[in-house]
């Protein structure tokens, strides 16, 4: 499978086939596990049992990082089985629920940043396409209604959806959901790594800064709406220097443009903090979360507006209120009831240290074990965001050729020895449960090394 974080049409392609294949064919675990691979038949903890009784080593919270509490949280299971017994669903349209109402008020108090208002959808793509709902409402309450285009950075993932596809750069996404939304602008990516030769990362930080600035002069500052920028890109684990955040946030304040923190891989705790952008002490107008926010038990994601935009939009309370699409489960009372759970749970276990210290050690041990190494180009992250880029030449920094598949080889290798880890291109990246100990921690840089050290030398 050609792991892009399910950005291109393959991911697309391997689901078609498998519901095909299972349409044809009917619903054999032989057959399917056959043809499609393992097939998962229960799990805990950070480890996942197939048909086959073969138990994998998890680091990936479930494959696509939602499963931030592990497998099989008794806890979380109960609050879930305690609301859908109580009021499963109610319509927002009708009523609100104390479950939304107490998840959007625990939220709000998990930082400083203001973080005040959540609009509560069902995933991450919905989440996006809300804030960018917002900030036009937001523009459209300062009389600035011509404000309609969005910012972009090469490399970034927003979701699955046309607002997705059009903040895309990869070329078979976007051919795919073509014709693409209009307005939407790309900027190039902060990549401290193959920042040029001679220049240190702060001093990288603001060039890429100040390219985005002459970007947004060139568009015309009245026409643009937001920027939508991850605060640490996830698929590649792009960590940025602290000089480029500033500069992002000085930038968005002088021009009136929003800035919209898509946390939705990282948000509730993946970085050893609730969200990504505590690490840089800049606050963002409006955050996107989902996965963690649940721990995967229950779909729920959220648009999360600062107070400064949701005073600006609703006004009067009338004539300007937000224009925010209602979906038919926006504000789930069962999914809010899961989200309280794990807010419940990562505070009370002390998830946000121990992801923090975990992670941190997992990083130093690679660091450690492939100080010099002639195809390790750079080891990076934070907590349980962690990446490593292999190269074919230390020196130039020069990628492998495609042909070779190395990424892809090392997680098919790592599959054949019972671990899960991802590779986008020939970064090797892993996303660990929150739940992960030090032991597990310590088993997860083994099989990492060792799926490595084994492809790379049959190079």
């Amino acid at each position: 499978m050609d792991n892009k974080i399910n950005q291109s049409p393959d991911y697309a392609r391997i689901v078609h086939d498998s519901i095909q294949y299972v349409w044809r064919h009917g619903v054999s675990v032989d057959t399917t596990r056959a043809e499609r691979g393992p097939i998962a038949v229960s799990a805990s903890g950070v480890r996942v049992t197939d048909a086959d009784g073969t138990v994998f080593l998890d680091a990936l919270a479930g494959g696509s990082a939602a499963a931030t509490l592990g497998h099989a949280r008794v806890d979380v299971a109960d609050a879930v089985h305690a609301q859908m017994t109580k009021l499963h669903w109610v319509s927002l349209r009708t009523f609100i629920n104390e479950p939304s109402v107490e998840l959007a008020r625990r939220i709000a108090g998990l930082t400083e940043a203001g973080l005040q208002t959540s609009f509560f959808v069902s995933s991450g793509s919905e989440a996006v396409e809300s804030a960018t709902q917002l900030a036009k409402s937001y523009h459209r309450a300062r009389g600035n209604p011509e404000r309609t285009k969005f910012l972009y950075r090469k490399t970034g993932y927003h979701g699955t959806s046309l607002v997705g596809a059009s903040a895309s750069d990869n070329k078979e996404f976007r051919t795919w959901f073509a014709p693409l939304a209009p307005g939407f602008v790309e900027l190039d990516a902060c990549y401290p790594y193959r920042r040029p030769a001679g220049m240190t990362e702060d001093e990288y930080g603001v060039s890429v800064a100040d390219a985005m600035e002459a970007t947004i002069i060139a568009e015309g500052p009245e026409t643009i709406a937001a920027i939508l920028a991850e605060s640490i890109p996830a698929a590649l684990v792009l960590v940025p220097p602290a000089s480029y955040m500033r500069r992002l946030r000085e930038i968005c304040d002088r021009y009136d443009i929003l800035w919209i923190d898509d946390e939705v891989f990282i948000g509730f705790g993946r970085t050893g903090r609730w969200f990504g952008f505590e690490h840089y002490d800049v606050t963002p107008d409006i955050v996107t979360v989902s996965k963690g926010i649940t721990g995967g038990y229950i779909p729920l994601g959220a648009a999360i507006a600062t107070s400064r935009v949701m005073e600006t939009i609703f006004g009067d309370g009338a004539t300007t209120q937000a224009k925010v699409s209602g979906h038919t489960y926006a504000a789930h009372p069962t999914a809010c009831a899961a989200g309280l759970a794990v807010l419940d749970a990562i505070e009370k276990e002390h998830l946000l240290e121990s992801t923090a210290s975990v992670g941190d050690w997992m990083i130093d041990e690679f660091r450690r074990r492939y100080d010099g190494h002639p195809h390790v180009g750079d080891i990076r992250g934070k907590g349980f965001l962690i990446g490593i880029e292999l190269v074919q030449d230390l020196a130039t920094k020069d990628r492998f050729a495609s042909q070779l598949s190395v990424g892809r080889r090392i997680m098919a290798r790592a599959m054949e020895q019972q671990f899960m880890l991802r590779a986008t291109g020939d970064v090797v990246t892993l996303f660990p449960a929150l739940v992960t100990t030090q032991q597990d921690g310590e088993a997860m840089v083994e099989a990492t090394c060792r799926a490595i050290d084994e492809v790379i030398d049959e190079i």
